[in-house]
């Protein structure tokens, strides 16, 4: 493959704000995004992983259903954003490669999303992945490819926070999400 990367165009290369964890967040969401979320989890008493329910339920769902008050679940909340500050600094950046910038276009025609947002996110099994939206997340920041510049990708402060600095290509007939080191 000819390295047809070049630098992204991004609505703005500061540094975002900090993310934090709500008590709206899906379980699923907060384990996918902060890496050692379910080992607090578990000392709560909160075993998401096994539980079938898990990965459907807010943080609050979770913890009404397991008898927590207002001030328990703030203090959970507490650690949780402890924890997310942990977690190493990332650029605030995605890129994406021509071939992935025109594979994304065809897909957007094929299916007439081309007024949607495409929005990398988290998926219902602890990954990540591209789906379509109507409307594009207050926070999100807007990725493209120069020579594809109406080919846009979005994705919010907390999922910078942990894939911040990957590149999205497309290769061997599939979308591929590389993470930094």
């Amino acid at each position: 493959m000819v390295n047809a990367r070049r630098k992204p165009h991004n609505q703005a290369a500061k540094k975002p704000a900090t993310p934090e964890v709500t008590r709206t967040m899906r379980v699923s969401d907060i384990t996918t995004l902060i890496p050692d979320a379910d080992k607090v989890l578990a000392e709560y008493g909160i075993h998401c992983a096994g539980c079938s329910v898990g990965g459907m339920e807010t943080l609050e769902e979770g913890c009404r259903l397991h008898g927590f008050g207002t001030e328990e679940m703030d203090e959970l909340i507490d650690d949780l954003n402890a924890l997310l500050k942990e977690l190493p600094e990332r650029p605030c950046t995605l890129t994406m490669t021509l071939p992935a910038a025109r594979a994304l276009k065809e897909v957007m025609n094929k299916e007439k999303k081309m007024n949607h947002h495409l929005i990398v996110t988290v998926d219902g099994n602890g990954g990540f992945c591209m789906e379509f939206q109507e409307d594009r997340p207050q926070d999100a920041r807007t990725f493209a490819h120069d020579d594809e510049p109406d080919i846009r990708v979005h994705a919010t402060e907390l999922t910078l926070k942990r894939i911040g600095g990957a590149t999205i290509d497309f290769r061997e007939g599939r979308f591929k999400l590389d993470l930094l080191d």
